[in-house]
């Protein structure tokens, strides 16, 4: 990743990236995700209580909460629609915290070729969450009084945990950091088209889970 922040045509590389991302998310929500949506209604954050649940009492109880096609249509969400979904956020971020890297120097240059996975390990491990999260769900749909294996449920929770880790943590803290070191040393025009995009996506994809995560705990 260092290599591709200093080559010189790296910028649209990295916008290429980007722009993947955003292509993916139309596609993900409208063609994957949009035919279930209404099942599920305005209570996907909901969902979030499901991946930390830990427990199989636990997940067993988020589960049951929705009525059985609402049940069927969060198992349709997560695979494919959400696995895809996952690699929207991971290569727009991934792209925009490149070209946040390519216009600053120094220890914060060298960081932010490292910290351009951060959103792409995050969409590696949503997409093993939710593998296991589906089998939980599957499993309580036919057997509704069923005892799902732990093993699933903690597995789900740990790659959940490493996912927001370097989501909703890492990724924020070197982009808002990145942002006022870049501030102080680059004021173009393209810059804070940058700096701009990047606070937004954050704001919107990445801080909204503190919101939600207190309230499944």
């Amino acid at each position: 990743m260092k290599r591709l922040i200093d080559m010189p045509h790296g910028g649209w590389l990295l916008s290429f990236a980007s722009l993947s991302g955003v292509g993916i998310f139309v596609f993900a929500v409208v063609v994957l995700m949009g035919p279930y949506a209404d099942a599920i209604g305005d209570r996907r954050n909901e969902l979030m209580c499901l991946q930390v649940a830990f427990t199989p009492e636990r997940a067993a109880a988020v589960v049951h909460s929705f009525d059985l096609v609402a049940q069927r249509a969060i198992a349709a969400l997560l695979v494919p629609g959400d696995m895809v979904f996952a690699f929207f956020y991971g290569l727009l971020l991934a792209g925009l915290v490149g070209l946040l890297a390519r216009r600053l120097d120094g220890i914060w240059r060298q960081v932010g070729s490292i910290a351009m996975w951060f959103p792409l390990v995050a969409s590696g491990f949503d997409v093993i969450e939710d593998l296991f999260l589906q089998s939980i769900v599957l499993q309580l749909i036919n057997v509704p009084d069923a005892t799902v294996s732990p093993v699933l449920t903690v597995f789900a929770g740990l790659a959940a945990t490493i996912k927001y880790l370097a989501l909703c943590v890492l990724t924020p803290a070197y982009s808002i950091g990145g942002i006022v070191r870049g501030i102080r040393t680059d004021r173009s025009i393209s810059a804070w088209i940058v700096y701009a995009l990047l606070l937004l996506v954050v704001i919107n994809i990445c801080i909204p889970a503190f919101q939600q995560l207190p309230k499944c705990l």
